[in-house]
């Protein structure tokens, strides 16, 4: 229930699943370019540009804008007499719809579509890329030019850092998925059930915050940017 807010209503139930779903894309393709950059050099040369990044990305936000735009079509308005004031009272419901199918396919295909974007196919790539990023980085010959060993330095860095993402990925988003899938029966209709939904959340939502955070101290470029766009705005 959102009071009155059917405009509030139909943002949080958008923009909560639209943010989460390209966040673990992005995520992903990040790893699975980092694993194609080491590997192929048609790759290095063809595809890692900065025109194809940006088309990449443009699509990846049309794409779930049309899979996370219907939920928009969720929540309505309930509006009742009340005989003692005098008054229409109107209460908004929140991913909830008259229309059966339309809420049945919410409940059901969406919730099975969210799990496999939101976890299985970024799980089992970054796991798959990780492995080949390791394998290449670190148990791989380290060479004696000293240009290329600087070369090889600052790649296992940028790896080391996504790793790290990865790592921070599993371990924030871990919580809720278990919530949902595993202990839900367990958990709900208890005292607790809203703090523990509430710390997942804010730990799933705080996965972005910690990606940044090794962007930041990984990378001297993007630590540059960040800290121009800071002093701007002082």
């Amino acid at each position: 229930m959102w009071g009155s807010s059917l405009i509030m209503c139909k943002l949080s139930q958008f923009f909560p699943y639209y943010t989460l779903h390209t966040s673990a894309i992005f995520l992903t393709f990040v790893e699975l370019d980092r694993a194609c950059l080491l590997r192929s050099i048609w790759f290095k040369n063809k595809i890692a540009r900065p025109r194809i990044a940006l088309i990449i990305s443009i699509l990846i936000l049309i794409c779930f804008l049309a899979i996370d735009g219907f939920l928009f079509g969720l929540g309505f308005e309930t509006s009742t007499y009340n005989n003692s004031t005098g008054t229409v009272q109107t209460k908004v419901s929140c991913f909830y719809s008259l229309n059966t199918d339309f809420y049945n396919f919410y409940v059901y295909p969406y919730i099975t579509m969210h799990l496999v974007i939101m976890y299985i196919i970024p799980f089992s790539v970054i796991v798959i890329c990780t492995l080949l990023t390791i394998n290449k980085l670190f148990i791989g010959q380290i060479s004696t030019n000293e240009q290329l060993a600087r070369s090889a330095y600052r790649n296992r860095r940028i790896s080391f850092m996504l790793l790290l993402m990865c790592l921070a990925y599993i371990i924030c988003t871990l919580p809720n998925r278990l919530y949902f899938s595993v202990f839900k029966d367990q958990i709900m209709g208890h005292d607790y059930t809203d703090t523990v939904l509430l710390g997942s959340n804010t730990l799933m939502y705080a996965r972005n915050a910690i990606d940044i955070f090794f962007l930041y101290i990984s990378i001297p470029a993007f630590r540059e940017d960040v800290n121009k766009l800071v002093f701007k705005c002082i």
